[in-house]
Formats: structure tokens, sequence, C-alpha cells
């Protein structure tokens, strides 16, 4: 893995088209400056960056995203020109002429230049409009003949496809995963030869390599890596305390819910509930103190239950409970086994890539 330029914890995140978002302190992310996800993003991509308040200043605002721009220009008609530019909404201006003493219109001031640059840029299928000039100022010159603008339409393809939500990478980062094993210029892999492999009994591993491509190597490192960490975590004597990383804040979970003053009696009791069967879960039995090896086991579980921060199947009042149980397993494994901490991070990254290319 490349040495990295910045070693600090990222506190903001950098999104295509939205403001900087200030990220919480359970997030527990490095800054991505340094590393390929920023030439990623610098170069027009559309994941998120994850950076230092330092870097935040320094890569500075994030850029524009347009989704349909339109610049139509009618004839003139007496002597106006009408400009109309499409932003997803319309929005027209058309001034209409002055009068002179005589009744006779006066002549139209001059068109500012307008700048046409639109670049397009494909990515994963979906054309996306990254940059476009917008109109120079207004400047008064002395009257002459009006020009006509030639119309420009940049239309968004009627088949592309939605874009998937945004994955929490708490769970791990999938754009990494692309770099760090060298494999973001691969071809994806047939994700229908994979889901017939899988439908006729086999295993994931050989279904993924029927598909080929991506699908196939992140599937073939995420076997090798866990072998190579399961071997280093097991060699470990160190341990981990359940009531610190899993019961407590569950329990601070039951607090929070008991002093909601939104949610009635009813709700409290079935939410409480809830965490109480999680809490179960979790723990599968355990108690006391338990070995980087089982807390692992039991990160791995929480990350497949929770689709790698793709949020299937868990309910938005668990999501933040989730979150905290991962993230504090993941803390109390690399403070037990600093040396495994790499080897974790580019397996936590490879099962969130996972997860985007198995998405039918």
């Amino acid at each position: 893995m490349p040495k990295r330029y910045c070693t600090s914890r990222a506190e903001w995140r950098l999104q295509p088209g939205k403001p900087a978002e200030p990220l919480s302190p359970h997030y527990r992310l490095d800054c991505d400056f340094g590393t390929g996800v920023i030439t990623c993003w610098e170069e027009g991509g559309s994941e998120p960056i994850y950076v230092c308040e330092s870097h935040a200043k320094q890569l500075g605002r994030p850029r524009k995203q347009v989704t349909d721009i339109r610049i139509i220009t009618p004839q003139p008609d007496d002597g106006a020109i009408s400009v109309k530019i499409e932003e997803q909404t319309e929005i027209e201006e058309s001034p209409a002429p002055n009068q002179q003493a005589s009744g006779a219109p006066e002549p139209a001031p001059a068109i500012p230049d307008v700048i046409e640059k639109v670049e397009v840029e494909r990515a994963a299928d979906r054309t996306e409009i990254q940059e476009v000039a917008a109109a120079s100022e207004m400047v008064p010159s002395a009257p002459e003949a009006p020009r006509v603008i030639p119309e420009v339409k940049v239309v968004r393809t009627p088949d592309s496809p939605v874009r998937p939500p945004v994955r929490d990478r708490s769970y791990g980062n999938s754009a990494k995963a692309m770099v760090d094993e060298a494999i973001w210029n691969m071809a994806t892999g047939n994700y229908q030869a994979y889901k017939a492999a899988l439908e006729q009994g086999k295993p994931a591993a050989e279904a993924a390599q029927a598909a080929g491509g991506q699908l196939a190597v992140v599937h073939r490192k995420i076997g090798e890596y866990t072998l190579k960490l399961d071997a280093i975590l097991s060699e470990s004597k160190a341990t981990i305390n359940v009531g610190e990383t899993i019961d407590k804040p569950l329990e601070q979970a039951v607090l929070e819910t008991i002093g909601n003053v939104v949610m009635s009696d009813s709700e409290k009791d079935a939410a409480i509930q809830r965490l109480g069967t999680l809490q179960e879960w979790a723990k599968h039995g355990l108690s006391g103190d338990i070995t980087p090896l089982e807390a692992n086991r039991i990160l791995l579980a929480i990350g497949d239950r929770v689709g790698w921060g793709g949020g299937v199947g868990v309910s938005e009042e668990l999501k933040p409970v989730y979150r905290t149980l991962y993230g504090g397993l993941k803390t109390a494994i690399r403070n037990a086994v600093p040396e495994a901490q790499n080897l974790h991070e580019r397996l936590t990254n490879l099962y969130a890539a996972k997860a985007d290319l198995e998405i039918s």
C-alpha cells in the first residue's frame, strides 16, 4: 500500500455538487490526501473523498455538478434578444424594447460573449456533465445589430441508469479497494453469469470466477486476505472486553430511547426490545473477554447484515447503533493487534467493493 501523504484523521466529506460536510468522530477515517482516490476525484470522479481540516481548505469548494443544461435562443423579435437557460427548471429573460420619442424601437444593446464549454465524461455507463462555463458579465457597448446565438442542447441519455445511493464508508471504501488492488480499470465482470452460477448451487468464489473481471479478483483477494488476517489474529494473546465494545453502546442506546420525548411508551418498548434482540445476536452468548479473532467475526457479521454500508435490510432507527458497534469493534481489534491494521483495512474495503459489484 503506498505511503500516505497525510496521517491525520478525516474531518470533512467533499462531494461534487454538494457543500462540504463535517464528519462525526465515530467515523474514524484516515485523510484521503495523497492517495489514488484524490487523483480520481480531481479528474472528475463522482465518489466523495474524506480529508482533514487543512486539506479540506487546500482542495477548496467541491466542483459543481449539473444534471441537465440547455441553452435555447429564439429568433430576434422586434429588436430584442431572448436567451433562455435551463438548468433543471427554465428561467427566461426577455427585455422589452425601449421606445424613442418617435415611437421607433432603439437598437438593442450588444449581446455579451457567451463561453460555451461542455465537457462530457462517461463513468460506469452513465453520462455526467462536469463543467459548464457561465455567461460573461454584461458590459455596456455601442449599439450594434443583434447576433444570433446558435442553439446548444445537452440532454441526458434516456437509458442512463439511476445512480445507486451513497454507501456509508464507515464499513469500508470500495474506491480504495479498486486503487489498492490495481483493478479500477478492469471490466466489472458478468454479473448474470455470477448470479446463474449461484442459482445452480455453486459457491460464491466459484461463481465469481465464472463472472470474471473485478468480481473474480475481489472474491479471490477476500479469500487470500481472510486467511492471512485470521492467522495474525489467532496468534495474538490480547483480549477484547465484550461489555465495553457491545454491551455499553447498546445500553447507551436504550437510555437515549427512554429519554426520547417524541416517542410514545409503546414505541419505546418496541425499540428497546429490538435493541435487546440485537445485543443477543451480536454477543452470540459470549461474555467477559473475547479474542481478536472472535471480535473480527462479529464485525464481519455486522458488515454483512448492513450490506457493508448499503443499509439493506436495516431500519433507519438501528443504523446508528450498528455503526457504533462496528466502529467500536474495529478500533478494539486494531488496538489489540496493530500489525493487522493494514490488512484489516484492505479486507473491509474489498467487502465494500464486493457489495457494490453484486448489486443486480
